[in-house]
């Protein structure tokens, strides 16, 4: 698989700190990785008119199916905070750290944790799946292409209290 150039990349644009063209957003949602896809049409069917399902709405099971590529992150509010519930074991060996249980900004540069929360607000605004793509140069590997799908999961059905991201990697070489 592929994800060096997809959809909502483009060549050369620059982030802020050490982070050159490492991780670009897609509205379009055109996931690549066959696992992400299947996850996605999996949320989809669990909504109920306009309403988010909820973190209960799926299985263990189900989540299983996707191959430690998926993990929770709670959304705290007052202040705004997110934290790893639960890393999914190819997440963990693609990271080379289990960061369950964690804050974002505990684990983060301020500038990378600043482009994160950025993006965890829009998704909670919108109340809609976003895409990305890029490559892990944050934790120095910039040879590793990253393909994720942030999900938003509400108790109520319409307050985003929890994220399901999955990531799905192609390793071109170190």
């Amino acid at each position: 698989m592929n994800f060096g150039r997809l959809a909502g990349q483009k060549e050369g644009v620059a982030k802020t700190g050490p982070y050159v063209d490492w991780w670009h957003a897609d509205p379009t949602n055109a996931l690549v990785s066959e696992p992400l896809g299947r996850l996605l049409v999996l949320w989809e069917s669990k909504r109920r008119g306009g309403a988010l399902p909820s973190r209960s709405d799926f299985t263990v099971e189900e989540f299983l199916g996707f191959g430690g590529r998926v993990a929770l992150i709670d959304v705290e509010r007052e202040p705004l905070r997110f934290r790893y519930r639960l890393v999914g074991t190819r997440i963990v060996e693609a990271l080379g750290r289990d960061s369950t249980g964690r804050y974002f900004d505990e684990l983060y540069a301020p500038d990378y944790y600043r482009h994160i929360e950025a993006h965890f607000s829009g998704i909670i605004e919108e109340r809609a799946p976003l895409r990305t793509t890029g490559n892990m140069a944050h934790i120095y590997k910039p040879y590793v292409a990253v393909e994720g799908i942030n999900i938003p999961l509400a108790s109520d059905g319409g307050t985003v209290d929890m994220f399901i991201r999955a990531l799905d990697f192609d390793y071109r070489g170190e």
